[in-house]
């Protein structure tokens, strides 16, 4: 089951690409935490890259900091195929810092995906933990706008509790329609390979006709 909004978010510990080691509590009472997950192989977290770059310079000086969990390949092919190691997750997450140009912390997660399983298993998915430990946002497909929003709101609420103001918890649940990018699409199947092409018209024929 993955993790649930207003509990406790799962501890992590993840190696970033410069070899570090970080965990979740090293930010515990310090800064927010902002995680997508993704992969070289997923179109969605292409698309979302050059917002969330922008989205960090935003927000990061305001006690947010941004992740990317590496994760499992979305659509592995000829060219990214499935993770059989550790080395070669972590070339495949150096691959998409330079094709992509992340300009936030890659993480990358175990060989065996546990903190993806913990998580939530969705290719592209998003997660706010607040620093008191909470995971107080959780959406099966980063959408950059609803995460500025809710940032925003954050940082407002946590202003009128500082002034003493009366504040209220909000909870929202909500289902929409997401429009892809097939040019981003195209772009990241090309360089995974003609399987990645086959993965997604054999999960989704209804919309191979539709391909530009």
């Amino acid at each position: 089951m993955p993790a649930r909004v207003g509990v406790a978010a799962p501890e992590f510990e993840a190696a970033a690409l410069d070899g570090s080691l970080v965990r979740l509590t090293d930010f515990r009472d310090k800064r927010h935490v902002v995680m997508m997950t993704g992969a070289v192989t997923s179109p969605m977290c292409a698309f979302e890259v050059p917002e969330f770059n922008r989205l960090q310079q935003e927000f990061g000086s305001a006690g947010i900091s941004f992740f990317l969990l590496y994760t499992r390949e979305s659509h592995p092919a000829e060219n990214y195929p499935a993770h059989r190691s550790f080395e070669q997750k972590l070339a495949c997450a150096r691959d998409l810092q330079r094709l992509e140009n992340i300009q936030f912390t890659i993480l990358v997660d175990h060989l065996d995906g546990r903190i993806h399983r913990a998580y939530g298993v969705w290719p592209n998915a998003l997660f706010v933990i607040h620093k008191d430990g909470r995971l107080v946002f959780r959406s099966n497909m980063a959408n950059h706008r609803e995460l500025s929003e809710f940032l925003e709101d954050l940082l407002a609420g946590e202003e009128a509790r500082a002034r003493g103001r009366v504040t209220h918890l909000q909870y929202s649940e909500r289902v929409l329609a997401h429009e892809a990018d097939q040019a981003t699409h195209r772009r990241v199947y090309e360089r995974a390979g003609q399987t990645a092409f086959e993965d997604y018209w054999r999960k989704r024929p209804q919309h191979r006709d539709r391909w530009p």
